[in-house]
């Protein structure tokens, strides 16, 4: 069994406390930086410049890796590090592989050639921005060699000739170890990565087989350090989705498992650490070894509210249904809120709308006009959820931060920074669980029983339901809802999903290659959206709050989190090439000691096998202890309470009073 508990005298303890007693103040530069107000490409380079020849080589008293924050731009300044127009995964295996020498002297070549004025223009800032980046691990490597000369301490003497070293083997080529490979990723971050960090354990491992097979580390020393780089991570996180992804395992592009040793070691350091960063997310397959699922089980029954749990089964499909080819979409990770995408690839944007007014519109026409069956209030429904689909999406998303968009493949090579292999938008409709059982109840009591009238649900609903509790009731209690194994529902979330990505995709005529696609997806970003919407024939009154992703709607899913899945498994998902998530939570209790875990697993095989949606993300509280936390947040027992919220995982009490209370409405199962 792995061990998860962190012993109270290693430097992984020491650093963690460091974090939740907020010492990371001592972690940030105070210096200046006026920007250059040149917007284009070689201005942004030259800022970029500026700020890292403005900081400091730094590196904390108990860190194993050099760098602490950036210079600070100057207020109204025109620099943004990381600027970039959509979401992507930095192209961290490029920079791994060809170094910031190799990056920038590629750079340098072609524009000896380049006669292009864009491209030149591009080409002219990655060669300055590499070459900044350069300098500055330079300066970290002459510093840390100083501190070596004057250490007296042995351990801490060796400490710093290691981290000394790591930093002059990036400043003359790429990484050649485990600790430059940390460390370079480490310094990437800082110098403004805001997507998904990708699959880490893909191109880290030859890093940690090499130093391991030859002596110069062990696999203790190996998960100190990436233990250290996972601490760091959680700075100048906020509270909100940081987007700071970490995919593990899954399958190569060959379509062989791509579990390794550097997968275990992940999910053991998130164990231990029990912090918010990063997001661990775990892909399964049919050839997934079980003790990887044990492991990841593991972690979710500790608390720690994560991993994710990611089927290929699903993501790969609806990935191939965008044209993109096997071996990419089998190199597929994960943005902020579960969005699928190829790291250094592709950029992705969204359009997230709700789906509860079109509902609202298509009652509003049962009143005017009246439907003569439900299959006509489908069609209504569906062509006005439909309206919302972009019709132009064809153009490429453009990176436009030189040192983020030179890593990403293609870029480099065709000099633009809308070079990125894929654009990809996705079209995601929300609220999804609330129409299914408002349709529901439409087709139950309009026209099955015949019991209600267009008119009187329409002044209900104008009424917020206020003199009409018990119409509420009635829908509440006697409709059938999603969530609960009930096909009446089900059937109809089933053609309102489907229909809903066969649209997106008939509407998305252009391929992926030269321009954009679509993608239908189901996941949530905006909780804070039920204050605009209106009371809607599900029985949910005006605020009250709206089922996340593809989940049912709160407190609605009354059988079985069985049930649950096999509502969700009518649905083909493999369709939503954008991703599919569903929330679960689950009460301590069921899941407690060894027997708990058994059924846990149990029960993601199960979700894995079906097959539901692309994501799972459960949170294992109990509803009073959130209650408690929100009552005394400054109480020291719950400054380390983690919550699964969407895509992100955070601290409770750091959440705003919105998201407190849709993570403490969501149903608590039993297994």
């Amino acid at each position: 069994m792995h061990q998860l508990d962190l012993d109270p005298r290693s430097r992984s303890h020491k650093l963690r406390e460091m974090y939740w007693n907020d010492e990371q103040a001592t972690f940030r530069q105070e210096q200046i930086v006026v920007g250059s107000d040149e917007t284009s490409l070689v201005g942004k380079a030259r800022d970029f410049e500026a700020v890292l020849d403005s900081t400091p080589a730094a590196m904390q008293d108990v860190d194993l890796l050099a760098g602490m924050s950036l210079a600070i731009p100057a207020q109204g300044s025109s620099i943004d590090l990381g600027e970039y127009d959509g979401h992507y995964t930095p192209g961290h295996a490029n920079i791994l592989l060809h170094g910031l020498t190799g990056i920038r002297d590629r750079a340098t070549s072609k524009l000896t050639t380049e006669t292009d004025l864009e491209k030149r223009d591009f080409l002219e800032a990655a060669a300055i921005a590499y070459e900044a980046a350069r300098r500055f691990v330079a300066k970290h490597a002459n510093h840390l060699e100083l501190l070596t000369a004057t250490e007296s301490h042995s351990t801490r003497k060796q400490e710093l000739a290691k981290a000394a070293a790591a930093c002059r083997e990036l400043s003359v080529g790429p990484a050649t170890s485990f600790q430059g490979g940390l460390q370079m990723l480490w310094f990437t971050f800082l110098f403004g990565a805001r997507g998904s960090i990708g699959r880490f354990d893909q191109w880290m491992y030859p890093l940690y087989r090499t130093d391991l097979d030859t002596g110069r580390l062990t696999k203790t020393e190996a998960q100190e350090l990436l233990e250290n780089y996972f601490v760091k991570l959680n700075y100048f996180a906020g509270n909100n989705d940081s987007l700071r992804n970490i995919a593990l395992a899954g399958q190569t592009p060959q379509g062989k498992d791509a579990c390794n040793e550097l997968s275990y070691m992940c999910l053991i350091a998130g164990g231990r650490l029990m912090l918010p960063e990063p997001k661990l997310n775990v892909r399964f397959h049919t050839g997934s070894p079980s003790d990887l699922l044990e492991l990841s089980c593991r972690l979710t029954c500790k608390g720690l509210s994560n991993p994710a749990y990611f089927n290929d089964d699903v993501a790969i499909p609806g990935l191939l249904e965008l044209g993109i080819p096997i071996e990419d979409a089998r190199d597929y990770c994960n943005d902020g809120c579960s969005e699928l995408i190829i790291g250094g690839k592709s950029t992705i944007r969204f359009r997230n709308f709700d789906s509860l007014p079109s509902l609202c519109e298509t009652v509003q026409r049962g009143e005017e006009e009246s439907f003569g069956s439900f299959p006509e209030v489908m069609s209504d429904f569906q062509a006005r959820l439909e309206d919302h689909i972009p019709n132009e999406h064809g153009q490429k998303r453009a990176v436009t931060f030189p040192y983020f968009a030179a890593s990403l493949d293609d870029c480099l090579e065709e000099a633009s920074v809308t070079g990125v292999r894929y654009s990809i938008w996705g079209s995601i409709p929300s609220q999804i669980g609330n129409v299914a059982d408002g349709l529901a109840a439409i087709q139950r009591f309009i026209f099955d029983e015949e019991s209600l009238t267009w008119e009187e649900l329409n002044q209900a609903l104008r009424d917020d339901f206020e003199g009409h509790e018990p119409l509420r009731q009635r829908i509440l209690n006697r409709a059938p809802k999603y969530g609960n194994d009930d096909d009446e529902v089900d059937r109809i979330l089933k053609q309102v999903s489907e229909k809903f990505c066969d649209a997106v995709h008939d509407r998305a005529q252009n391929p992926v290659g030269p321009g954009g696609k679509t993608a239908p997806g189901f996941m949530t970003f905006g909780i804070h959206r039920r204050r605009l919407l209106p009371a809607s024939p599900d029985g949910r009154k005006y605020e009250d709050n709206v089922a996340s992703s593809f989940s049912p709607a709160l407190g609605r899913d009354r059988n079985s989190p069985t049930a649950v899945l096999k509502s969700v498994s009518k649905v083909d998902l493999r369709k939503a090439g954008h991703g599919s998530v569903l929330d679960m939570a689950f009460h301590p209790s069921a899941l407690k000691g060894e027997e708990g875990l058994e059924k846990f697993m149990s029960f993601v095989d199960t979700f894995l096998k079906l097959p539901c949606t692309t994501t799972l993300q459960a949170n294992v509280i109990d509803r009073e202890t959130l209650l408690a936390a929100r009552e005394n947040p400054t109480d020291p027992q719950y400054r380390t309470l983690l919550v699964r919220v969407w895509g992100f995982s955070t601290v409770f009490v750091s959440l705003d009073p919105d998201l407190q209370q849709h993570v403490i409405e969501r149903t608590e199962h039993e297994l």
